[in-house]
């Protein structure tokens, strides 16, 4: 899944590659004013490639010592997002920006000594994140960006909830989390609206483990997960 995801990656980013030389080639400048706006409104579709990153404890190395091997790892999945988009201009190299409505689509997995599968169900997860973009100059119809900030997650359709913990097929998960975000992206003028490519990757910073509800479960001999996606987007404005 995760060599299919990263061709489809490459794939794109080399057809956008190639659509900025065709669009650099044209003499007519689409939206000249485009910055002479302060706030500009928007929309975006994403998919993801997403995991947990997994942290053992010391129960599971003095097994692992004693010859007792216990494997426990996330194969990547694959998410979907949409929501809207909000970018203020703060100058010629910098913009503010934010989603007041974002939408995630979640379906996580643990693979268990590489036979069992323990998969979460489809969630629904609001986000927000908030971003400083760092833009070239625009050169004709284009102009690249780089970008970082932070998310602030949390889950909205719960299956079992209690104390702000979910818990689905024998494994718990809190119902929140915080990461960070930094990427980059294309920004292609058209002469009625921009479309903007984007690549981005997040790395949680919360502990996703419940470890109260896990002590009989094979997550016992975990200490730490933590929510790792690579995602691209198409972002209109």
């Amino acid at each position: 899944m995760f060599n299919l995801f990263r061709k489809k990656i490459v794939f794109v980013v080399s057809f956008v590659c190639l659509s900025a030389q065709v669009i650099g080639q044209i003499h007519t400048k689409f939206q000249p004013d485009y910055d002479n706006k302060k706030v500009h409104f928007g929309y975006f579709l994403g998919m993801a490639n997403t995991n947990y990153i997994v942290k053992f404890n010391k129960s599971y190395l003095a097994d692992v010592n004693g010859q007792k091997v216990y494997a426990i790892s996330s194969p990547s999945s694959t998410a979907i997002k949409a929501g809207g988009l909000v970018n203020v201009y703060i100058n010629d190299y910098f913009d503010f920006r934010f989603s007041p409505l974002s939408v995630a689509i979640y379906s996580r997995k643990l693979l268990e000594n590489d036979s069992i599968a323990h998969n979460q169900e489809d969630k629904a997860w609001f986000e927000i994140p908030l971003q400083i973009k760092y833009k070239s100059e625009r050169r004709n119809n284009s102009r690249m960006f780089i970008f970082a900030g932070a998310k602030y997650g949390f889950e909205t359709n719960i299956v079992s909830k209690r104390d702000g913990v979910s818990k689905v097929n024998n494994f718990s998960t809190k119902t929140s989390d915080f990461s960070i975000e930094y990427g980059m992206g294309l920004e292609l003028f058209r002469e009625y609206f921009k479309i903007t490519p984007e690549l981005h990757f997040s790395h949680g910073i919360k502990n996703m483990v419940s470890p109260g509800n896990n002590r009989s479960s094979f997550l016992s001999y975990v200490d730490k997960l933590k929510t790792h996606s690579v995602t691209l987007y198409l972002v209109f404005q």
